[in-house]
């Protein structure tokens, strides 16, 4: 284990393997963290990108581009709990991936409709590979 970072409101600890405890003052995450060009950091339900060498992580989020929702790193589908033309609500668990060994719930962006479904439980995706696509 490393050192901490302190970022200014709150402290990030290296566990090892891609995963981060990140402690913000009120509570105690988990997030994990895929390198390629860009850094993914797949925190809550949501993937941000942190850009080579800056140390700073971008606000939008993988998972708004172009309104399809990409898996964050190599991972098998566990569950699905939507349907095309579903409603969902920002932050509704849509689905559920694993990978190395933890369970990562995909949650809504935002509002919306789901357009389609492009994976199947059980199916392991590649990182970058459209899961599914909302419309507002």
């Amino acid at each position: 284990m490393s050192e901490p970072a302190h970022t200014g409101t709150g402290e990030v600890i290296s566990l090892g393997n891609g995963c981060y405890r990140i402690d913000d003052g009120e509570r105690r995450r988990v997030a994990f963290a895929v390198a390629a060009q860009d850094t993914w950091v797949f925190l809550d339900g949501r993937v941000y990108v942190v850009p080579p060498a800056t140390g700073i992580v971008a606000r939008r989020s993988v998972a708004d581009d172009r309104g399809a929702l990409t898996s964050p790193m190599p991972a098998t589908v566990l569950a699905i709990h939507v349907a095309a033309g579903q409603r969902v609500t920002r932050d509704e668990v849509l689905m559920v991936l694993e990978a190395m060994k933890m369970e990562l719930p995909v949650r809504a962006p935002r509002d919306g409709r789901i357009a389609s479904v492009a994976c199947r439980p059980g199916e392991l995706v590649q990182a970058g590979v459209t899961l599914l696509e909302i419309e507002d």
